[in-house]
């Protein structure tokens, strides 16, 4: 997938890639003991998990692309998977816990390798974009170019850095829904002019939640906003860990390797959206 190539917009990822400050489950999962987690010796691993379609789903085929690979690289040394789905904030609070054996889907930013192993290549690659109304036409070069329009923005996402001077220099130009789905419904409206959301995840909403006939409306900005590259976290808590993810990458890079890893994939990709 392309890669952006405007220094604003490095970086930009879901609510579960934002600082946890809840010391309020930190007293509360501090002292709790690994009652879920595997021992050293065991072959199951119990692994946190989260909504989001189609690359991570309770609901989906091998629950999800990115939750199909892991499972898959796994078995490759077998090791079996089970996840939980959990929200992603307490997910990620107990497997740095050590609650469960770790992760799934996240940035492995700095401060969670600071708790967590993480594997060496993403588990996939997630590129955003602006969908828009097919009778909206506009161009950008630089996020600036777009003051004259109005973003649509999701309560619960951080969004990092990709919009943070703009929001200062144009707050106005900015307003936040409840769900991807309302954004995608005041696109529709044309309440607002440009919704950011990761490519294959907007493509499974709205054909999931949108009649044919508004999905015909929507259209694709081909110029790419940012890239997001989820990984899997294994407690630095849960005896056996480090030699996991060891294990892991190697059936990783099997599954790369035979050809298993682009057929799982296909789902989400753009060819298969």
């Amino acid at each position: 997938m392309r890669a952006s190539k405007n220094n604003q917009t490095k970086s930009l990822m879901p609510l579960w890639c934002a600082v946890l400050a809840g010391l309020a489950w930190q007293t509360l999962w501090g002292g709790c003991p690994s009652v879920f987690a595997a021992d050293a010796s065991s072959s199951v691993l119990r692994l946190a998990n989260g909504e989001w379609p189609p690359y991570t789903g309770r609901h989906l085929p091998g629950q999800g692309c990115d939750s199909q690979v892991v499972t898959e690289a796994f078995a490759m040394e077998g090791v079996r998977v089970e996840y939980e789905f959990l929200p992603w904030a307490r997910g990620l609070l107990l497997s740095q816990n050590g609650v469960v054996d770790g992760a799934v889907e996240w940035a492995g930013t700095a401060e969670q390798r600071q708790t967590h192993f993480v594997n060496s290549d993403p588990l996939s690659r997630q590129e955003w974009v602006f969908f828009h109304h097919r009778e909206t036409s506009y161009s950008w070069e630089h996020l600036d170019d777009l003051k004259d329009r109005t973003i649509g923005l999701t309560i619960g996402y951080a969004y990092n850095d990709v919009f943070a001077d703009l929001r200062k220099q144009q707050p106005a130009m900015f307003t936040e829904a409840a769900s991807d789905l309302l954004n995608f419904k005041k696109l529709l409206s044309g309440r607002i002019d440009l919704f950011p959301i990761e490519r294959a995840v907007g493509y499974f909403l709205i054909k999931k939640d949108l009649s044919p006939e508004e999905r015909a409306k929507l259209a694709e900005d081909p110029k790419p906003l940012a890239e997001f590259t989820p990984y899997l976290l294994l407690s630095r808590v849960v005896p056996g860990n480090e030699q996991r993810m060891q294990l892991f990458d190697r059936g990783l890079q099997q599954l790369k390797a035979n050809g298993r890893y682009q057929a799982i994939m296909a789902p989400c990709s753009p060819e298969g959206q």
